[in-house]
């Protein structure tokens, strides 16, 4: 009789712990499908940076007729204005200049008639556009090279 009981409390025993382990499964299930929507959570937020809030920061408002002339929130200077003309001025040669060359180098594989034509027409202005592109790039040259030290006495 005391093997029965003894029996009967192990198996009473392995039931509770059964249950026990089911209900331990049962709370885990919930928390395992409820792990795919905290990571789609976690990716429908973004990269963030490394140590950040949520908001930025903004920096003090800063008013100086200096910096907006170099980030382009004022109006322009006529040194700035005749500047960016040179600029453009050099950049429309260069291209010009390019385009030049390589109808000069490849008249050669043309046909007689494109040939005849750079010869009579590309060619002959080629050198004084070159000359032009040096001269226009050597004068902006020497005119920043003589501000400079102007601008930094200033």
């Amino acid at each position: 009789m005391r093997q029965s009981k003894h029996a009967h409390s192990i198996s009473r025993t392995a039931r509770l712990a059964a249950r026990a382990q089911e209900q331990q499964q049962q709370q885990a299930a919930p928390a395992a499908e409820d792990e795919p929507l905290a990571a789609e959570q976690l990716l429908k937020r973004g990269p963030r940076k490394a140590g950040g809030g949520g908001k930025k920061q903004q920096g003090p408002k800063v008013i100086a007729p200096v910096r907006d002339q170099v980030y382009g929130g004022g109006p322009q200077t006529p040194v700035q204005k005749a500047e960016n003309t040179v600029v453009a001025t050099l950049a429309v040669l260069f291209f010009v200049i390019l385009i030049e060359g390589i109808l000069v180098a490849g008249s050669g594989f043309m046909s007689e008639e494109m040939d005849a034509w750079v010869a009579g027409t590309v060619l002959p202005a080629f050198t004084p556009t070159m000359g032009l592109f040096l001269a226009i790039s050597t004068g902006y040259g020497l005119w920043k090279t003589r501000a400079a030290p102007e601008e930094k006495s200033n």
